[in-house]
């Protein structure tokens, strides 16, 4: 991958990358209260309670500009030990996810393809410009002039890929609906026969093996552009972007599976949607488990460690959770959902974006969320909801705290993600590397995960 190094992170050869592991899952398991349950159960669990009062105390005296430097290195003399070790091995061990320099950075140009319609978030047409420079720099260094693009929605990356790079794509999608509109968008476009697009859902199965192998073998290439003077290589680069869940851990096993595809540039989303029954992948990171087992038998990855990982990074984040709307969203939310539990109320949390109106107080936030709930009009629930904040009040000052927590063990969580994939393949003596594609202010999800088989 030579002309990347300088934007990949995790540079660690595999015996570091080891005690990487080692490392990483005994925090993991140490401090597992912090994250063990949803933070909508965090009064059902005592969570907040579970914080060392010493700890509140230094964290609560904190100016809000320290406060947002505490995921940046930031430890106090004043504070006790057992909080500056904690946060010590959080720096040391997650400054790791963060690469110095990203391909945002050091590519020439950044170019705004003409192909991506305007009405496309600019964060998403800024990803997909990105994304396009990776895969053309690998498809260039590996001749290879086939892109399998998994997770292909409308098209639009292969569109770029194609105008671009002169790459020939197939788009694989699961929505008919997506596969429809993305061969709807190009059937104006002169060079359309360069890109064709499926309905599959992708999986590691022996059917969607075949399917994509015959998918490979099926289309006309015939098109106008300098592309199909190109002789063909027979080489397959597969690429995904925001590869959702267990997607990715799909992707992976097919791409081992197939001699023709050359490449994988992959990233991943969502981690919270893995499957644990596959995870991890790499034997190392399994031995790694095994041996922190030991000492803490009742810890396993979960569900809700995996969603740590899959929340914003500190530079993205880190100004949100300082709002105090931010602390009053869980509060609210984690109350309510306490209430209803203990109550046995079947209720669930309307689908809409929480206004800034909604946070007037607890009492207002009830009643919209009960708005179109039959409790909605029975006063002595508002009274006792709002008995129930009196009660809990004096631990509202403990939410901000347990989500900086939380964003400490970010990179902790989704280094364990990353460096479990990037042995997977090292084990199977392919070349694996994780390289910064923008600054993660801007997208939190940046790391590409990128495999060459030769």
């Amino acid at each position: 991958m030579d002309g990347l190094e300088k934007i990949s992170v995790f540079q660690i050869d595999d015996a570091a990358a080891v005690k990487y592991l080692k490392d990483a899952t005994q925090i993991l398991a140490e401090y597992a209260w912090m994250y063990n349950v949803r933070n909508t159960d965090i009064f059902l669990h005592n969570v907040l309670e579970n914080i060392p009062s010493s700890w509140c105390e230094a964290l609560n005296d904190l100016p809000k500009e320290d406060f947002c430097r505490l995921p940046f290195n930031l430890i106090k003399d004043e504070w006790p030990p057992s909080l500056s070790l904690f946060v010590s091995e959080c720096h040391q061990l997650g400054n790791f996810r963060f690469s110095p320099s990203t391909l945002q950075e050091i590519q020439k140009t950044a170019e705004k393809s003409n192909y991506v319609p305007e009405k496309v978030t600019s964060k998403k047409q800024f990803e997909i410009g990105i994304m396009a420079s990776l895969i053309g720099k690998v498809c260039q260094d590996l001749d290879c002039h086939l892109v399998l693009d998994i997770g292909s929605g409308l098209g639009y990356l292969d569109q770029v890929l194609h105008h671009r790079f002169k790459l020939k794509c197939i788009g694989l999608d699961s929505s008919v609906k997506y596969t429809v509109a993305a061969e709807d968008r190009i059937k104006n476009d002169s060079c359309k026969n360069s890109m064709h697009h499926r309905t599959l859902e992708v999986t590691h199965s022996e059917k969607c093996l075949e399917d994509i192998k015959s998918i490979l073998n099926e289309h006309n290439w015939e098109c106008s552009c300098s592309c199909c003077s190109k002789k063909a290589s027979g080489s397959v680069a597969m690429v995904g972007l925001h590869s959702c869940g267990n997607l990715a851990q799909d992707m992976m096993k097919l791409f081992c599976q197939m001699d023709d595809i050359v490449a994988l540039v992959c990233v991943g989303c969502c981690y919270n949607k893995i499957n644990l029954i596959d995870f991890p992948m790499s034997k190392t990171a399994q031995g790694s488990l095994r041996e922190v087992c030991v000492k803490f038998p009742e810890w396993s990855p979960c569900t809700s460690g995996l969603r740590v990982a899959a929340h914003g990074t500190r530079s993205h984040s880190i100004n949100a959770l300082v709002d105090s709307r931010t602390s009053k969203c869980v509060f609210y939310r984690a109350l309510m959902e306490y209430y209803v539990k203990k109550k046995n109320i079947t209720w669930q949390q309307p689908k809409r974006h929480i206004r800034k109106a909604d946070l007037l107080d607890f009492e207002t936030y009830c009643r919209n969320m009960l708005s179109n709930h039959p409790l909605g009009k029975d006063e002595t629930t508002f009274k006792n909801l709002n008995n129930l904040f009196d009660e809990k009040l004096h631990l509202f000052s403990r939410v901000k705290i347990l989500l900086v927590l939380q964003l400490l063990l970010q990179p902790l969580w989704e280094g364990f993600i990353t460096v479990d994939r990037v042995l997977y393949f090292r084990e199977k003596s392919m070349s694996a590397n994780v390289l910064a594609l923008w600054d993660d202010a801007k997208s939190s999800r940046n790391l590409a995960l990128c495999v060459y088989k030769r």
